[in-house]
């Protein structure tokens, strides 16, 4: 038996507990009046807190253990193996055109005036 699913029957088994605590006089009328209701009601918190930490730790090494499985890509980003190059539109290429326009100019790049 694993650690993970002792936590689990653990957790299990501690809120059962709790339960038949306090619901002691619904099952058993007249057992209050033998212990001390006071000392039964901190048994059944206790248990309850012990169930809910167990229950607690067996969820968060489930949920981690199934995010490790889960094989993730970063959000927003095209899946690599189904990219297919694009050719660049040449009407929305900005960059070229200001290249255009600098190779028109008449000025000699070696001058420099004062």
């Amino acid at each position: 038996m694993s650690v993970h699913a002792m936590r689990l029957m653990l957790g299990v088994l501690f809120l059962l507990l709790a339960a038949g605590i306090f619901l002691r006089d619904w099952f058993i009328p007249g057992l209050g009046v033998r212990f001390d209701p006071l000392r039964l009601n901190l048994g059944g918190f206790l248990a309850l807190v012990f169930g809910c930490l167990n229950l607690a730790k067996w969820y968060v090494w489930r949920s981690y253990r199934n995010e490790m499985a889960t094989p993730v890509r970063t959000p927003l980003q095209p899946d690599p193996s189904a990219v297919r190059p694009d050719v660049p539109n040449p009407e929305l290429d900005f960059l070229a055109q200001d290249r255009d326009a600098n190779q028109d100019r008449d000025e000699p790049k070696h001058e420099r005036r004062f």
